[in-house]
Formats: structure tokens, sequence, C-alpha cells
């Protein structure tokens, strides 16, 4: 005997979860509760083909089907273009053939694993069920993760840095919260890791950024003489910090460019610290909020 209600129930998880999968992907900003109340649809939409079954031929039910999902899909998620449209039923295909084909794998597994094969239906059921919701929330949160980090690529640039005749190319990171801006040129500062910037220093300066750039306070003393040749001092405040600061080099070409593109190129000043600027490594340089102001 068939339970209409199990199978409402049954069909409204896997809707739910079908369609929450998609929102990840297309439309992360739309309410939980709207894909809840389309999931509600698509169950009853299941209902009402099943019910058709012996009274009508197979092909009309499948078009009927088709056309009642396909205006759950429209009202779930507001759709109002064709691309948009296109877009979302061939993610929800895609999702739907994907757990389909794990509750063949399931299936293959739960026959020859004596401890599920002696439960009833239900019970196996609700132990499918459960191992694509576990799939589920994996996906999901894989799918945030990548969604983050593609969103953090979007801010990462193509920079060479040419000084005294030395150039450098590195990964840098469009920083939006990076106010600091040069008392001497008037523009953004940059911020690159020490280990970076020693590629465009001459000896001379290498040996007395080794001893500077481990300092509490500015040697104003011993820094005369290097402050006529290009070492600055750098102010700045932060949270456990309000007077500190870093040493400078200024560079005559700061060219960002994105997909080979130059965006930018001016000159500046760049700050240099022995911390890592990025903790994953995806860049090893700030760029000030006004690089990209002309």
């Amino acid at each position: 005997m068939i339970y209409l209600d199990v199978l409402f129930v049954y069909n409204f998880i896997l809707d739910h979860l079908i369609l929450i999968l998609v929102k990840e992907k297309h439309f992360p900003d739309m309410r939980k509760r709207r894909v809840t109340a389309g999931a509600f649809l698509a169950a009853l939409t299941y209902l009402f083909w099943f019910c058709l079954s012996g009274n009508v031929s197979m092909l009309p039910r499948v078009a009927t089907a088709g056309i009642l999902l396909c205006f759950t899909l429209i009202w779930t998620y507001r759709i109002r273009t064709w691309r948009l449209f296109k877009k979302t039923v061939e993610t929800t295909m895609l999702y739907s053939f994907l757990l389909g084909g794990l509750g063949i794998i399931f299936q293959k597994i739960m026959y020859r694993l004596p401890v599920l094969d002696v439960l009833d239906k239900a019970k196996q059921s609700g132990a499918f069920l459960f191992f694509v919701t576990i799939f589920t929330i994996f996906f999901i949160v894989k799918e945030r993760g990548d969604k983050k980090i593609e969103k953090r690529e979007e801010y990462i640039y193509e920079v060479q840095i040419i000084r005294k005749d030395r150039s450098i190319f590195l990964d840098g990171y469009y920083d939006t919260g990076n106010l600091l801006v040069s008392e001497m040129t008037g523009l953004g500062i940059c911020i690159l890791s020490y280990k970076e910037a020693e590629k465009i220093l001459d000896e001379k300066e290498k040996k007395t950024m080794e001893c500077l750039i481990r300092q509490k306070e500015f040697p104003w003393k011993e820094m005369a003489d290097h402050l006529r040749s290009g070492i600055y001092k750098i102010n700045y405040s932060s949270v456990g910090k309000e007077d500190g600061w870093m040493p400078g080099i200024l560079a005559e070409h700061i060219i960002v460019k994105k997909d080979g593109e130059i965006l930018a190129d001016r000159r500046g000043l760049m700050g240099m610290t022995i911390h890592k600027v990025s903790r994953d490594g995806r860049y090893n340089m700030l760029l000030p909020a006004d690089i990209f102001v002309s």
C-alpha cells in the first residue's frame, strides 16, 4: 500500500534539498521560506502526477508535470528572463540527476549491507534521506567556500613595481580599508612584505633595512643620511598600536593590471613589514583604496 502523506513528505524533503542547492548556486539572497514554499509546490506537483496514473497516458502526465514544475521554479526564484530561467532549469536538472545517482549508489550499498537489508521500506527511505541531506550540507559548505575564494580573487591584481632599474612582479590585493596616505606624495601607500621589497633594494639599503625594520622606535639620528637616500618613515595607527610606524621606499612606477590590461600606473610610497601580508599566501601586497583614482 502506498501512503500519499509519506510520499509527499519524502518528495518534499528531496525537492527542498534540490531547491536549496539551486538557491546557493544562483540565488544566494533568496529567502529560505520562499524556497520551502517552492518545495511544497513541487511535492504537490508530484502527487498530482502520481494520482493521474491509470487515468491519463504517460505523455500528457509528463508534459503537465513539466509545465507545473517550470512555473514552480519561476515563482520560487522570481525569474523574469529567459536566460536566467534556462540556467535555473539546467542546474535543477543537474542536481536532480546527481541526487538520483546517489540514490542508485545508496541502493547498491544497501543491498550488500545486512544491517540495512533488514530494514523495512520506510526506514530505508529515511536512511537514504539522511544520506542525501549530509551530502547536500557538504555541497553547500563547499559552494560557499568556493564563492568566498572567487569573490576574493576579484580583488587580486597583477602588480609590477619598478624602482632604481629593478623590477618585481607581485599579486596585490585591493584593500578598500587601506587608507594610509603619504604626506609627501598625497597618494595612498602600498604595503608589502620586506621579503618581497628586498628584491628592489640595493646592498646598502638592505643592510640598513635589516636593522631598521625590527626597531620599535624610529632612530632619527642614525637615519638622517638614509632619509636623503630614499628611506622614509611612515606613521600609522591601528587597534592596540596608536603610534605605529614602518619604513618605506619610493617607487618610480607601481603598475596594476588585470588580465593584461593596465588599470593604474603611478609613482608611490610603499611601506614594508616583516609580517605576512596574506595568511594563505594568495597575495603579497596590499593596494591602497585610491590606487585606481587618477
